[in-house]
């Protein structure tokens, strides 16, 4: 890579970061942590020095929410809170025995999962901006990465969450499946399938990635590595029934956190469209869940119409195929509950926005700034956002 395109997407994630302590700034000049939803805050997990150091430093919201979980399994391991994939809480802990990390939520796990955050989502911009330009001009590549960047709900991309981690994993995933290295492909996708339960989809699409390539054998099948991919969810199953007797715990633990969300049917999305409607209909937009539930709808029509630009726009079919099975297993749950923050991985979006006019890019970085400043300043005051 050119040493001016790894300073360009250096100095973009600076930027980005440095933009989002102005919101921080903001509500705590500004609002109270929301009253009754103090358990998001990891105030009330961790010591009162810690805490102090970190809301001085204006880091103590990057733990909210998620984060918390994160941290106790990191710290603890396991107990009814399965929903939340290992690869993350294993990588922080890792990385906090290195930093020698004595109790949870200590200052050495906190920072272990804010550096781990903030370096994947970085080098997963590194990555996205060379899986761009195998099909697409430096500048579209670019303007991709900061339609990444300034998407509203990226703030969770230097969270305490597994999304940055996820991301790294899918481009380098695609990256090497695009090189053809289907064994580096097959081993991302591994890693995929036990940061987040979306993770398993893209097995199917790097099946259709390898064999359309003519002249592909089920010998050279089996020795590509690309059936090892289930391996990840297959073994977190097997420990899900070591200590649960229930393979597909995961799933029913999705029901633990009074999001709505079903857990054993499928509701089809048509249905959710219908009683979202009907939510922002009967009740008052003064309470702040209306703005949410509108929100939720407004991605899912979002992601929808612009997959399928990117469907006219001829972007790859395989990235196409991914972001719809990633954004319909969560959709197909009865809520959109969280969707905002779960399209950000359907990147096929952010290659639309770089192949937009130039008008239409104006419009986009403009709201998505304003909404960036909005969703990050309620979130950090223990508003719910996704």
């Amino acid at each position: 890579m050119k040493r001016n395109v790894l300073l360009f997407i250096a100095v973009a994630f600076i930027a980005w970061r440095l933009f989002l302590f102005l919101p921080l700034f903001a509500a705590d000049q500004k609002l109270n942590y929301r009253s009754g939803y103090e358990y998001t805050s990891i105030s009330k997990a961790t010591e009162p020095q810690t805490f102090k150091i970190l809301d001085k430093l204006f880091l103590a919201p990057w733990a909210n929410f998620d984060g918390i979980h994160y941290l106790f399994i990191a710290g603890n391991g396991y107990t009814n809170n399965f929903g939340f994939f290992p690869f993350y809480p294993i990588s922080i802990k890792t990385l906090a025995i290195i930093f020698g990390a004595n109790t949870p939520f200590d200052l050495a796990y906190f920072s272990s999962g804010f550096l781990i955050s903030n370096i994947a989502f970085f080098l997963s911009l590194v990555v996205f901006y060379k899986l761009l330009t195998l099909d697409y001009k430096e500048k579209t590549a670019k303007q991709g990465v900061l339609a990444l960047l300034a998407f509203p709900t990226s703030f969770f991309l230097g969270s305490l969450y597994s999304e940055s981690l996820f991301l790294l994993f899918l481009f380098l995933s695609f990256y090497f499946a695009r090189k053809k290295q289907w064994a580096l492909a097959s081993v991302f996708g591994i890693f995929l399938s036990l940061t987040r339960l979306v993770g398993i989809c893209i097995f199917p699409v790097l099946l259709y990635e390898y064999f359309k390539t003519p002249n592909k054998s089920f010998k050279n099948f089996l020795g590509s590595g690309i059936w090892t991919v289930p391996f990840g969810l297959i073994g977190y199953s097997i420990y899900n029934y070591i200590l649960k007797k229930d393979f597909l715990y995961f799933i029913q633990a999705q029901g633990n956190f009074a999001n709505n969300r079903s857990v054993d049917s499928i509701v089809f999305f048509p249905q959710t469209i219908y009683r979202y409607i009907k939510i922002l209909i009967t009740n008052s937009n003064a309470q702040f869940e209306w703005w949410i539930a509108l929100l939720e709808l407004g991605s899912f029509v979002f992601v929808v119409i612009a997959l399928y630009i990117a469907w006219k726009k001829k972007v790859r079919l395989s990235y196409i195929l991914f972001s719809v099975l990633a954004v319909l297993i969560p959709a197909s749950s009865g809520t959109f509950s969280a969707l905002p923050r779960y399209i950000l991985v359907a990147f096929p979006m952010f290659i639309v926005i770089g192949l937009f006019s130039n008008k239409l890019k104006i419009l986009y970085f403009t709201i998505s700034a304003v909404l960036l400043f909005i969703l990050l300043f309620f979130f950090s005051k223990g508003y719910f956002i996704a």
